[in-house]
């Protein structure tokens, strides 16, 4: 068999990428880059790590839990990470040197004088924003470093995102929606990491405001619900613009996130939601016509029975719904009055992560970068 060095010779680094992007995990890219330097070299370039991060979804965020921030006084309710049942010994590692109360933040964070809230987690990063100042920062509990931003020129903030980079996890852009009072328009401000300066892109016209300000984020777009249940509005990273999208007639009174399915799907939109204690997946593309055309793709098995035993629930949990909090590297959250649970999208195996206070509870599924920060240094 030939070297590692002589194959890395006789294909070139963009040959050599397309052999590693069809790895099937990225523990396997770790293993061959580690094989000769022109193998490192081929696999530790930004761009190649981006594509390789979104061609596997479910494998390259390394999960390490769920970030609980409960209501309550603040001294007392800082965020808690809940650690994954089966999270690798180098996660779990990383979560306990990390400092989730934010003690290393300017007024010594959730326990200081300074109030914080909690705006948006992404790829291990934090979007803060002082309730004082308004100013914002992005934050990282494992590494304890923090960025501060200044606070986004406008009066009337109705939605806040983090956008983490797939390809360099030191790099950022935070979107900031506003609220025209007069015109109903909204306006998206973006901040980048290399600048800390706020550009104004572009608004829409949107009669209905905002359902929250927390996003979800899916095929580098950040979508929010609209009032009424009926529309979505979703804010392009890469082109800078909004558009309007409608939701599925089913799912306009169900809780649901938008998921990653992988680069060859990049043009397809796809909701994930449970419906009659049933895990349904729908997919969606535009109709050519500025509307969506929807289609459910994904089923599950029936959740009830063994939700119900788990939890020995009232009568009135009986008729409520599960509530999605998020889905992250192949593990969907949810959660039902006091209690969160996840199910693992390949094996559907329930696990309980919490049966205490969960029902007000501010909850943000918490992965770290993988292949890890280190692979793409120079």
């Amino acid at each position: 068999m030939a070297p590692p060095v002589a194959i890395a010779v006789v294909l070139g680094e963009d040959l050599l990428r397309e052999v590693f992007i069809r790895l099937p995990a990225p523990d396997d890219l770790l293993r061959a880059a580690l094989a000769c330097k022109p193998f490192l070299h081929a696999a530790r370039s930004s761009p190649f790590l981006r594509r390789f991060r979104r061609v596997h979804p479910f494998s390259c965020p390394r999960l390490l839990g769920c970030l609980l921030l409960r209501p309550g006084p603040r001294r007392r309710n800082s965020p808690v990470l809940l650690t994954y049942p089966s999270s690798s010994s180098a996660a779990a590692a990383a979560a306990h040197r990390g400092d989730f109360a934010l003690s290393f933040l300017p007024g010594f964070g959730w326990q200081g004088d300074a109030a914080w809230q909690l705006l948006d987690c992404r790829n291990g990063l934090l979007l803060l924003k002082n309730v004082g100042s308004r100013e914002l920062a992005v934050a990282n509990p494992v590494a304890r470093r923090y960025v501060c931003l200044p606070a986004p020129p406008t009066e009337r903030a109705v939605g806040h995102g983090l956008v983490a980079d797939d390809g360099d996890s030191s790099a950022f852009r935070v979107v900031c929606v506003s609220r025209d009072a007069a015109s109903r328009e909204l306006r998206a401000l973006v901040l980048s990491s290399g600048e800390l300066a706020w550009s104004d892109v572009g608004g829409r016209a949107c009669e209905p405001d905002l359902v929250g300000s927390r996003p979800m984020q899916a095929n580098r777009s950040l979508y929010w619900r609209l009032e009424g249940g009926e529309r979505m509005v979703a804010f392009s990273t890469a082109t800078m613009e909004f558009s309007m999208l409608q939701v599925p007639p089913s799912l306009r009174q169900l809780s649901f996130d938008v998921v990653e399915k992988g680069e060859e799907e990049g043009n397809v939109l796809h909701l994930l939601t449970m419906s009659g204690f049933c895990i349904e997946v729908w997919a969606g593309t535009g109709d050519g016509d500025g509307g969506m055309a929807w289609r459910r793709v994904e089923k599950s098995v029936r959740f009830h029975k063994v939700v119900t035993k788990m939890f020995r629930p009232s009568a009135q949990s009986y008729q409520h719904e599960l509530d999605v909090v998020g889905v992250a590297a192949g593990v969907v959250f949810v959660r039902q009055w006091d209690n969160l649970f996840s199910i693992d999208l390949e094996t559907m195996k329930l696990r309980v992560l919490s049966k205490k206070d969960c029902s007000g509870a501010l909850i943000y599924p918490y992965t770290i970068v993988w292949p890890p920060s280190f692979f793409n240094l120079a």
